[in-house]
């Protein structure tokens, strides 16, 4: 009896053992707080918050079409009909409905190329593609065009460039982003793409007021400021190594670390090994549930499994078009301006100075209230507000229904800072499996693009009195959408704050509900909470 009970801890030491020898490697720093983990990890976060500075350019370069459409001197330039009710020239809806989609088109065409070009040759090569559309194209053809162009098809053909630059963004910028981020920073960082988008945005509005209050038929001025941008992003290129979950992808063990310590620098404690064992070995697990399925990536894309992951990938992406984000940003002071508002370049740009706001507050709200939460809570707030804004079209337009929707508008703006402005691009990146992350993003991309061509043609033409008409009452339309997309949001979008990606691996190939990912506890949990105990 007595030889019977002591090999009962014998054998609970040997089954401890054999768990630990089989569990997950877990960083030293796996128990820092997000604070603690910036404080200590600096230079990796302000390396991150620099390729973040791709979004200036996007920002301005895809919300310059809707928002220059007002300016006199554009309408003089490229009108080619009659207002119905004023007989003066105006732009044709349909024409302002083609520059808006055309973008899209484009975006989505690269798509077939960016994913595979981001696994083959690298994050930076994709990010130097970028670099070669703004510069060589979009410098020497697309903004050119822009400049001295007559006719409303040159601008066309400008858009048709443009959107290629816009494209390699979700397979270059946003992919790198996520595999350097920290899991207790990875949500303020990749935040920090849609700061840098809604800045681009703000100085395209503050450019626009200055211009409409000094020389308002001087508008070519406004696509001369896109040179900017492309000097800026030369500097984030030109510093950044590539990314080490790439090398480690490819076997390159040795540069994969060297960019570790590049990234990292000189941080206490730091041990190289043990941390790049965490990124192999979800490398490697990523890569055993692909390999399970057949050796091509797209066929493990194929599977259940990995469908349902991008589908709740693109969720938040595609729910910004479907919620009014071509209404509330794409054609804005278009909107404003059929609304009656005063002045509705003013009117953008206290909307657009109140998105700053609400996305510095996102900073903080993503990895503290989550999120499934921001999501789901964020687009009820929208689809109230929508239905709002669009009740307001039964009622006569004079100055203070123009206040009114101006101040409605800034806080749809606010609630969407918090909420879908940085989770649908954070989503895009975090719901994959580390070795399909370019293939899944760029899927989740398209989805996103094809409601992006849908939107930004219909919703022109929804606005324009040459066509539906409807002005505010537009409101009540994406009010409805905004409603009937939260059910599968519900269903399938599931909270990812503060997990590794091996965690989600984990959770995902469980079959764990959505609404159940936040308090399911994962292997690595476990050895993390085994590793407090036995300190």
């Amino acid at each position: 009896m007595a030889e019977e009970k002591n090999a009962i801890p014998v054998m609970m030491e040997e089954k401890n053992e054999a768990a630990t020898e089989n569990a997950p490697p877990v960083s030293a720093f796996a128990t820092l707080t997000r604070a603690q983990a910036v404080r200590t990890f600096w230079r990796l976060y302000i390396t991150g918050l620099g390729v973040s500075v791709a979004g200036l350019y996007a920002g301005y370069a895809n919300a310059v079409i809707g928002s220059i459409v007002a300016n006199q001197g554009f309408i003089n330039q490229y009108g080619t009909v009659k207002n119905p009710k004023t007989g003066k020239i105006a732009l044709s809806a349909t024409h302002i409905a083609l520059w808006g989609a055309i973008y899209f088109v484009t975006a989505i065409s690269i798509q077939t190329i960016g994913p595979m070009t981001a696994d083959r040759f690298g994050r930076k090569f994709n990010m130097w593609l970028i670099t070669l559309f703004i510069t060589l194209v979009s410098t020497l053809q697309s903004i050119i065009i822009q400049c001295i162009s007559k006719t409303w098809w040159e601008i066309l053909i400008a858009r048709t460039i443009a959107g290629f630059a816009g494209g390699l963004m979700g397979t270059s910028c946003m992919v790198y982003m996520s595999e350097i981020a920290l899991p207790q920073f990875r949500g303020a960082l990749l935040a920090a793409f849609s700061m840098a988008f809604a800045l681009g945005q703000v100085f395209l509005a503050t450019g626009l007021k200055v211009l409409e209050d000094t020389e308002p038929l001087a508008f070519r001025r406004i696509f001369f400021s896109e040179f900017v941008f492309t000097g800026l992003w030369l500097i984030p290129v030109l510093y950044i190594p590539e990314s080490p979950a790439w090398y480690c992808s490819k076997g390159r063990d040795e540069d994969a670390k060297k960019s570790l310590r590049r990234l990292i620098g000189n941080v206490e404690g730091y041990d190289v090994e043990l941390e790049y064992s965490v990124l192999k070995y979800e490398t490697v697990k990523s890569k055993e549930l692909a390999d399970a399925v057949g050796t091509s990536d797209w066929k493990a894309l194929c599977t259940r499994l990995n469908i349902k992951r991008c589908i709740a990938a693109t969720l938040p992406f595609t729910f910004q078009n479907v919620c009014g984000v071509p209404l509330m940003f794409g054609y804005t002071v278009y909107f404003f301006q059929l609304a009656g508002v005063k002045d509705p370049f003013l009117g953008n740009l206290i909307k657009q100075m109140v998105l700053i706001v609400g996305i510095l507050t996102s900073f903080y709200t993503v990895d503290r209230i989550g999120r499934r939460n921001l999501v789901l809570g964020g687009g009820a707030a929208m689809c109230t507000l929508n239905a709002v804004v669009g009740g307001l079209g039964f009622m006569k337009q004079n100055n203070a229904s123009g206040v009114a929707l101006v101040f409605l508008c800034s806080l749809w703006a606010f609630v969407y800072a918090n909420t879908l402005a940085p989770i649908g691009w954070i989503s895009l990146v975090e719901m994959s499996s580390p070795r399909l992350r370019a293939k899944t993003t760029s899927v989740a991309v398209t989805i996103q693009y094809l409601t992006g061509i849908l939107f930004s043609y219909t919703v022109p033409l929804m606005l324009s009195e040459q066509n539906a008409g409807w002005g505010q009452k537009t409101g009540l339309f994406f009010a409805g959408t905004t409603a009937v997309y939260l059910i599968p949001c519900i269903l399938l979008f599931p909270e990812t704050k503060g997990r590794t990606y091996n965690e989600l691996d984990e959770l995902f190939e469980r079959r764990i509900p959505a609404w159940k990912f936040a308090t399911t506890k994962t292997a690595y949990n476990e050895e993390v909470e085994h590793q407090e105990e036995t300190k």
